[in-house]
């Protein structure tokens, strides 16, 4: 588990407006507007996950993605009640795919011959604030963008 937690507040309220919005407007409005900010904030994390993970055969590291998207009964079930059914979206970034997962596990773990490396944890760690930071300066020009776009449509226009 990462050893850094990020908490933005007022984030629940947030989530609890872009729904009201989704309401009001139809369609996927709230997580539209939320979109850039997530993406913005896990950005880096992609390069510096490809660029961390040791190399053997090369798939590990080719399987490195970012993900930006609903939250998945997977996260639900194990993330310890950090995601909520009002959650829009979820950022992710790490190793992807079925014939990764074993060496995924093993490189970030260790296992009886292999010591941890904890990789995404120490990536994770390292960019905490940055994330922060990064979500927090791209949320409200994404989402006055968004107000914008849906106006016009509200016009009419």
């Amino acid at each position: 588990m990462p050893t850094k937690e990020i908490e933005i507040k007022g984030l629940r309220e947030l989530e609890k407006a872009l729904l009201g919005l989704q309401k009001e407007y139809g369609g996927k409005a709230g997580a539209q507007a939320m979109r850039p900010a997530i993406t913005a904030a896990i950005k880096p994390l992609k390069q510096q996950v490809e660029q961390d993970t040791p190399v053997d055969s090369g798939a590990l590291k080719a399987s490195v993605k970012q993900t930006v998207g609903a939250v998945t009964k997977d996260m639900m079930a194990f993330s310890r009640g950090k995601y909520k059914n009002s959650t829009i979206l979820a950022g992710r970034v790490g190793y992807f795919g079925n014939k990764v997962y074993k060496r995924a596990i093993s490189v970030e773990y260790g296992t009886i011959d292999i010591a941890a490396q904890h990789t995404l944890e120490n990536v994770f760690d390292r960019e905490a604030s940055g994330m922060a930071s990064r979500f927090g300066k791209s949320l409200g020009p994404a989402i006055e963008k968004k107000a914008k776009a849906l106006n016009k449509k509200k016009a009419g226009g």
